[in-house]
C-alpha cells in the first residue's frame, strides 16, 4: 500500500526527539551556568548534539525533529512567536490577519546565502509549493492550510495568503513555516543536502551520521525582534554533533566539548543541578484504540473497561522516568496557542472491578483459559509502541498489556521502528491499540486525525474515530478567531475523552543544558539566531 504525503507526517508525529527546545527555562547554578554579566565570546564556535542525523534537509518535505533542528540553521520565518506566545517581526516586519486572510508586509533588505534578494515572490512561491499535491509536502493540510492562495506584490514587498474558509490560527500556522529561497524552490536537490535560505547560518560541511558545520552570514540583520550577526557574543561557526547515545551526549557536554545538548533518561540527573536550560513540554503518553469495524476498540464497552482498568498516574510515572507531569490538552508545544486543562477529571479512575463488571455486561464472559469472548470472538489485540523511544515506553506497554491480561483480554506488546510502525497505523491497520503521542502546537492541526476519513479510505484519522460532539464542537471553534474559540477547542477535547476515543495521560519535560552559551527556545529547537556565546 502507498502511504500518503499526510500519513508520512503523522508518522513523523510520534518522533519528538530531545533535539527540541521548546518553552520556559529554568535556570541552574553550577560549573556549567553562564549569562548574566558574562562577556560575550567573540567569534566562537556553539557545538550542539542532535540524537538523530536529519536525512533529507528540504525544509517543504520533512516534519521530524531532528531535520528540523538543523533547518532552523539555514531557514527564517515570517513571524517569531515566543513561548509566550506573542507574535514579533522576523522576515516579516508588520501582517495584517484576518479569519480567512493575512498580508504579510517584509522587511527591506533580506538577502538568501546564493546572494540573491529574498522577494514577496520568492515567499509565495514557498507557499505554493507546500500545497502544490505533486510536490507531497507532509506540511499540506496539517501545518498549513492544503487549500490556500498566495499572491505576491515585490513593489510593495507583500504577500497575501487566503483560504476559502475561516482558519483562527491562520497567522500561527503560515507565519510559521520556513522560507526557502528560489534556487533551492526551482531545484528541489540543492535543499535536500544544503540548502539554500535566509538564516543566519551557511551549511559549509556534511559528513553524515556525523556532524554538521556551519558558518555565519556576516550581513544577516532580520533576525527575529531584531537579532543580528553583528550582535555580541553570535558565534562565528556551529557544529552539531550527531550523537545518539545520551550518556555519551551527556559526558561531551560535562567535558566541556558540547554548548548544548538535550537528555531526558538518567543521566540527566548529573546535569540538573549544573547547568542552565530551556525546557520543551511534550505529550509522551497517548493512548487510542482501533475503532476500525472488527476490532475490539470499536466497542464503546470495551474501550470504556480497558481505560478503567488502568492507573494513569502509575503509567505516568513509569513512561517519563519519574519526570512528567499529567497531560493537560492535546496541543502543548511551545508557543500553543490555547492554553486550558482539557483531561482534568476527564480520564477514569482505576477499578479493576468495575471494569470486569461492565464486560461482563457487555457480553465478553471469560473461557475456561480465562480469555474472555463474545459471539465465539475472542478479546485480543495487540499494544504496538515506537520501540525507538526508549526503555520507559516499553516497561509502560508492558505494564498496560499486564493490566488488560489480568482482566481477561488476550493482550500482547509489539515495538516498531517508526517507518513500520506508520505502514501499520496507516497502512495494515492491523493493531488494537497504539501508545502514539502526537504533538503539535495548534488544537486544529490534530483535527484530521481524529475525525473524518480512516486511512483505508485516504484519510489519517488513525484510529477511526466518530464522535459527532467533537465534529460539532471544532465546526463551531473554526469559526471563532484566534484565542477566542479556546473554551470551544477545549470542549472538542473534553468530547474526546469521555468517549475514550484518546487518552492523554503522561506529558515529560526535555531539558536542553546549556554551557557557556544563552538562547531563545522555539518549537524547533533553540532559535539559532538568537544564540550568543558567553565566557563561562
Amino acid at each position: 500500500m502507498r502511504i500518503g504525503p499526510k500519513v508520512a507526517f503523522a508518522a513523523a508525529l510520534t518522533l519528538l526527539l530531545a533535539a527540541c527546545g521548546g518553552s520556559d527555562g529554568d535556570s541552574a547554578g553550577g560549573p556549567g551556568a553562564s549569562g548574566g554579566d558574562a562577556e560575550p565570546v567573540v567569534d566562537g564556535t556553539f557545538t550542539y548534539a542532535v540524537a538523530a542525523d536529519p536525512g533529507n534537509l528540504h525544509p517543504h518535505l520533512t516534519v521530524l525533529a531532528a531535520t528540523r533542528a538543523v533547518d532552523a540553521y539555514l531557514y527564517d520565518k515570517l513571524v517569531y512567536f515566543t513561548v509566550e506566545g506573542e507574535a514579533l517581526p522576523w522576515l516579516a516586519e508588520s501582517w495584517e490577519a484576518t479569519p480567512d486572510t493575512v498580508t504579510y508586509t517584509l522587511r527591506d533588505g533580506i538577502t538568501c546565502s546564493d546572494g540573491t534578494p529574498l522577494t514577496a515572490s520568492v515567499v509565495a512561491a514557498n507557499f505554493q509549493f507546500v500545497v502544490d499535491e505533486a510536490n507531497v509536502s507532509p506540511l499540506r493540510g496539517v501545518m498549513v492550510p492544503a487549500e490556500l492562495t498566495a499572491t505576491a506584490d515585490d513593489a510593495a514587498r507583500t504577500v497575501t495568503i487566503t483560504v476559502p474558509t475561516p482558519d483562527p490560527f491562520l497567522l500561527q500556522s503560515t507565519g510559521d513555516v520556513f522560507i526557502a529561497c528560489q534556487a533551492g524552490l526551482d531545484d528541489p536537490s540543492l535543499l535536500e543536502e544544503a540548502g539554500i535560505g535566509t538564516g543566519m547560518f551557511e551549511l559549509t560541511e556534511v559528513v553524515r551520521d556525523d556532524h554538521y558545520t556551519f558558518q555565519r552570514r556576516d550581513d544577516y540583520a532580520w533576525g527575529p525582534d531584531g537579532r543580528a550577526a553583528a550582535d555580541p557574543g553570535t558565534p562565528a561557526t556551529v557544529n552539531i554533533r550527531v550523537v545518539a547515545n545520551e550518556s555519551t551526549a551527556a559526558n561531551l557536554l560535562l567535558s566541556g566539548e558540547l554548548n548544548a545538548a538535550s537528555v531526558v533518561g538518567p543521566d540527566r540527573q548529573r546535569l540538573e543541578e549544573s547547568y542552565e536550560q530551556v525546557t520543551l513540554r511534550a505529550i509522551v503518553g497517548e493512548l487510542f484504540f482501533n475503532q476500525a469495524a472488527g476490532n475490539p476498540g470499536a466497542d464503546d464497552a470495551v474501550r470504556a473497561a480497558l481505560a478503567q482498568a488502568l492507573d494513569f498516574e502509575e503509567l505516568m510515572s513509569v513512561i517519563t522516568g519519574g519526570y512528567g507531569a499529567r497531560s493537560e490538552a492535546l496541543a502543548i508545544i511551545d508557543p500553543v496557542a490555547c492554553r486550558y486543562d482539557a483531561v482534568d477529571g476527564n480520564l477514569p479512575e482505576q477499578d479493576t472491578e468495575a471494569a470486569a463488571t461492565a464486560l461482563d455486561e457487555a457480553g465478553w464472559t471469560a473461557g475456561s483459559d480465562g480469555v474472555r469472548a463474545k459471539d465465539g470472538a475472542p478479546l485480543q489485540l495487540e499494544l504496538i509502541y515506537n520501540s525507538t523511544r526508549g526503555d520507559t515506553t516499553a516497561a509502560a506497554a508492558e505494564l498496560i498489556a499486564s493490566t488488560w491480561t489480568d482482566l481477561g483480554v488476550a493482550a500482547t506488546t509489539r515495538g516498531l521502528p517508526p517507518t513500520e510502525y506508520n505502514e501499520v497505523v496507516f497502512g495494515t491497520g492491523a493493531w488494537g491499540a497504539a501508545l502514539l503521542p502526537v504533538n503539535l502546537r495548534l488544537p486544529s492541526q490534530i483535527v484530521p486525525f481524529l475525525s473524518g476519513p480512516a486511512p483505508a479510505d485516504g484519510g489519517v484519522n488513525l484510529a477511526s474515530i466518530d464522535n459527532p460532539a467533537y465534529t460539532a464542537a471544532v465546526a463551531e471553534a473554526m469559526t471563532l478567531p484566534g484565542q477566542e474559540g479556546c473554551a470551544t477547542w477545549q470542549e472538542a477535547e473534553e468530547a474526546l475523552f469521555a468517549e475514550y476515543d484518546v487518552l492523554p495521560f503522561a506529558d515529560e519535560t526535555i531539558p536542553t543544558f546549556l554551557d557557556g552559551a544563552t538562547v531563545e527556545p522555539g518549537g524547533d529547537g533553540p532559535i539559532p539566531a538568537t544564540i550568543r556565546l558567553t565566557a563561562s
